[in-house]
């Protein structure tokens, strides 16, 4: 009898695992004879703070910006803090040949590690876990379209303003006095060569420390190693006039800060991971939630996720990421896509809808032709993760101009490029002017 028990519990065990271990992970597991084979995990804790609800609070009560972005990373650290306490002391205790490399993140509430089998079976026990998934998923390499210059009514011209900029109208926030200045902007790409005479003079590391101004993946400065994709989205968003009278970006009063974290090619693309560890480091750079001076207004995002189109994202730790920028009052811009005109599904994040707010993605236009036209790469929706809202089943929510867009590259140089990374910059930029003349 007492082996019919034993069995028993056993396959309690198990199904227990099964359902907090992902389908991926409990293959693999199952899959490996090697004892010593270590796996890279992400464990999600069970208990999370309640974003949706704080940012309804915040909102009712009509919260300053700084306030409830001080307010919501302590709590989230807070959280991180005590419902990780007995696991990071049961890995403490357990023998340290079956694990290493503990990483901790109180922005989504995670653990990544490498630990055995054993290891991740005793993880799956525990009642203060929620979920168990191969570290392992990354984002896409950038899609890069090419188009011959169109025949244009406003051509861009080394010796004025860019069609895009006079499209959208951003010389009259220039005219009242409104050019971005004291904004942040986190331009999320590349990478960004720094010197480029349009915005080197604001890289916020001329007034903070480098840590605080750049996140690197490839590189611990700034750097277009990558490609020069970045330069170019930043120059249209922050780009200031040269002698010349040449004036390329949008807000050009702004500060900046970037990153490095997106490349063109799959065999290079930094593990998911590391997006995580980027948002995190954009909200607190300083590690001190009192001060969010350096914390940016918008966040320009040029990448999509490595999925297949479907709903894997709708309801997990991505959206929980994506509430928690627009809970601490940063607008999340997002690029549309390149799959347009019949595109059947939208990329991840973009898809993801759980508020009129987060994850704002654009679609492109043509400013250089009569009508300003939408390209016809543009992704065009709906969306497959929308919220219980028929505004939400939109997509883009807007559009911008996208097409043969002129703007800075490498040291001292332009170039024209055209999809809907060139448009979202657009949008940041005016972000960077709204924020201002508020």
């Amino acid at each position: 009898m007492k082996y019919f028990f034993a069995i028993i519990a056993l396959l309690n065990l198990s199904l227990h695992a099964q359902n907090v271990l992902h389908p991926r992970l409990y293959k693999e597991l199952s899959m490996s004879i090697d004892k010593h084979k270590k796996f890279p995990i992400r464990i999600e804790m069970s208990d999370n703070l309640d974003l949706v609800e704080l940012n309804i609070k915040y909102t009712s009560e009509n919260t300053p910006i700084r306030e409830r972005a001080s307010e919501t990373i302590k709590k989230l650290k807070k959280k991180s803090l005590e419902s990780k306490k007995e696991i990071l002391s049961f890995f403490k205790a357990y023998p340290p040949s079956h694990y290493n490399d503990i990483r901790d993140y109180w922005i989504v509430n995670h653990i990544y590690i490498e630990c055995d089998k054993e290891l991740v079976y005793q993880i799956s026990q525990r009642e203060d876990v929620a979920f168990v998934d191969l570290n392992t998923d990354k984002i896409s390499p950038l899609d890069v379209i090419n188009y011959d210059s169109s025949p244009s009514i406003n051509s861009a011209t080394e010796t004025g303003l860019e069609a895009g900029i006079i499209a959208i109208n951003a010389q009259a926030l220039w005219n009242l006095g409104y050019t971005g200045k004291g904004q942040l902007v986190y331009d999320y790409d590349t990478g960004v060569c720094a010197e480029h005479p349009t915005f080197k003079k604001r890289f916020l590391a001329n007034h903070s420390p480098m840590q605080q101004s750049w996140y690197g993946y490839f590189r611990d400065f700034p750097n277009e190693i990558n490609s020069n994709h970045g330069t170019h989205t930043l120059g249209t968003i922050v780009g200031e006039g040269l002698p010349s009278g040449d004036t390329v970006g949008v807000a050009p009063g702004a500060y900046w800060m970037a990153c490095d974290l997106v490349t063109s090619t799959v065999d290079e693309l930094p593990p998911l991971e590391y997006i995580v560890a980027a948002y995190q480091w954009a909200l607190d750079t300083d590690n001190n939630p009192n001060t969010t001076k350096g914390m940016p207004a918008v966040i320009n995002n040029s990448w999509r996720w490595n999925d297949n189109p479907d709903t894997t994202h709708c309801n997990d730790y991505i959206q929980d990421l994506m509430n928690v920028i627009e809970t601490v009052g940063i607008a999340n811009i997002f690029s549309g896509g390149n799959s347009g005109p019949n595109n059947n599904s939208i990329s991840a994040p973009q898809r993801i809808n759980s508020s009129i707010l987060n994850t704002f993605s654009v679609g492109s236009v043509n400013t250089n032709l009569i009508g300003n036209p939408i390209s016809s790469f543009s992704s065009r929706g709906p969306v497959q993760c929308p919220a219980n809202d028929s505004l939400l089943l939109f997509h883009p929510q807007v559009v911008a101009p996208g097409q043969n867009i002129r703007s800075s590259v490498g040291i001292n140089s332009f170039s024209t490029k055209s999809g809907t990374s060139m448009a979202a910059p657009h949008v940041a930029g005016v972000v960077g002017l709204l924020n201002a003349a508020k």
